[in-house]
């Protein structure tokens, strides 16, 4: 598929006969094929807010779903009113009957706006080069969400298949911007019957692997910080910019604004924190694992907490961090401006309230005529409990694929929709089992990108873990 939603006939061919679970083992390269297919035409649907439609993607999904003998009590389509780019797809698994409440395997399929001048290769077209596949998508979140729709598809389809729970697909729009729906939330609001789960597994980990390539650790997220947005804003009556004044609002901002780029939260090491670098520090090793390890010794080692500090990706886990990334200011050339708003985006600590952000922002300004506001609010949450019956399936899928390979919990310095679940009472945890070197991806960012061969692994991963959980 290039450009197009496969044609209906053409997706059936793709979804294979009923076969038992040894047949569809040694299926191969013949079950990767299929899943390469769902994988590409995902990516080459744009579901950029600017440019696309989410629906789209789901529309596809759903055809690929009815194919495989999916009913229609079990797929449902849900298109917020007014909002007909906006789509998300649920699909179930019926169990065999145990009281247990299901699992969710949940995607979001939105992405982030991606321009063809600013791309070495058309962001939406799935291009497989050097061992990695390019595409806005690839990693950031068409890559789980490609995995779960082909492994439904291949459990729907295997015969004597009889889970001991549901097995519920969500693939959701709206969890990268503001500008839309979010999936999730809406789904828990109107439609909360369809995830009646008792936990999901959702983007947020992955794996690190060393600059040779060898797999160091597996990550499971576990918490995560809560974006929050503020503005910090001036006042004044301005007047002819001839006859300039002691009080101006743009001079008053940049005051304020220079106290906050030195403004320093107070350092948070989590439990999660205090075991990732426990059990990395001594695997990564140098100044940077030998920091994480007295840390995870002594939480109050101020030389190593120094050193973790001083780099973007730990900085960003220890404590709360707030970053200006939008000025307005003055209304025009030959005038005193009579308003200057400077947005600040926070990534909040769990356990920390935007009040508390609020209030620290306006200490810090100092200025009365400062004022601050906090224009997009998000409850935080609580970390998932890492329990043996979410672990256990884990470590042994584990031990299979990366033999040695140490797992440790992950708190992410961004956010996901597992925010919203665990606020549902939803235990939501981060693993995908798609190792990379950090930084790599770029997603968000020019040239998205993921390994070939770790989204193989991690399709393999994520169906070893669902086999466990639902046996």
């Amino acid at each position: 598929m290039r450009k197009a939603l496969l044609a209906a006939a053409g997706i059936v061919a793709l979804v294979p006969p009923m076969v038992s679970g040894l047949a569809m083992a040694q299926q191969g390269d013949t079950g990767r094929a299929a899943f390469r297919a769902i994988y590409e035409e995902m990516v080459e649907i744009d579901s950029s807010p600017t440019t696309g439609s989410c629906t789209k993607v789901v529309q596809a999904a759903q055809t690929r779903l009815k194919a495989a003998g999916y009913s229609d009590a079990d797929v449902k389509l849900i298109v917020p009113p007014g909002k007909p780019d906006d789509g998300n797809i649920v699909a179930t698994i019926r169990s065999s009957g145990s009281s247990k409440k299901g699992v969710l395997l949940l995607a979001h399929i939105d992405v982030v706006d991606a321009r063809r001048e600013d791309w070495e290769r058309d962001p939406f077209t799935l291009v497989e080069e050097n061992g990695f596949f390019y595409g806005r998508g690839t990693a950031d979140d068409k890559s789980m969400a490609a995995v779960f729709l082909d492994l439904m598809i291949r459990l729907k389809q295997e015969k004597n298949f009889k889970p001991k729970r549901d097995i519920v697909l969500a693939l959701t729009c709206g969890e990268e911007t503001s500008n839309r729906v979010n999936g999730v939330d809406y789904i828990l609001t109107n439609h909360r019957d369809l995830i009646n789960v008792d936990f999901a597994i959702n983007e947020g980990g992955g794996g690190l692997l060393s600059d040779a390539g060898k797999p160091l650790v597996m990550q499971v997220q576990a918490g995560e910080k809560i974006h929050q947005v503020y503005t910090m804003e001036v006042t004044n009556p301005g007047g002819h910019s001839s006859r300039p004044q002691p009080d101006n609002a743009i001079y008053r901002l940049m005051a304020a604004g220079e106290k906050v780029s030195k403004l320093s939260f107070p350092v948070q090491v989590t439990p999660v924190n205090r075991e990732y670098f426990r059990i990395t520090g001594p695997i990564l090793g140098g100044e940077i694992g030998a920091a994480m390890t007295a840390v995870a010794k002594n939480p109050e080692d101020q030389a190593a907490l120094k050193v973790l500090l001083a780099d973007p990706t730990y900085n960003a886990s220890l404590h709360t961090t707030c970053v200006a990334t939008q000025l307005e200011a003055g209304h025009a050339p030959n005038a005193l401006p009579q308003r200057a708003t400077l947005t600040l985006s926070c990534r909040v600590m769990q356990g920390t309230t935007p009040e508390q952000v609020k209030e620290t922002l306006e200490k810090t300004a100092g200025d009365s005529q400062v004022k601050v506001e906090i224009v997009r609010r998000r409850d935080g949450s609580s970390p998932p409990p890492l329990t043996d019956e979410i672990m256990g399936p884990v470590k042994a899928q584990a031990a299979k694929q990366w033999p040695g390979v140490p797992i440790a919990p992950l708190m992410i310095a961004g956010a996901t929709d597992g925010r919203f679940l665990m606020n549902a009472g939803i235990p939501t945890y981060g693993m995908s089992g798609m190792f990379g070197k950090s930084g790599e991806t770029f997603a968000h960012g020019l040239n998205e990108k993921i390994r070939v061969q770790s989204l193989y692994e991690g399709r393999d991963f994520l169906e070893g873990i669902v086999r466990a959980y639902v046996k």
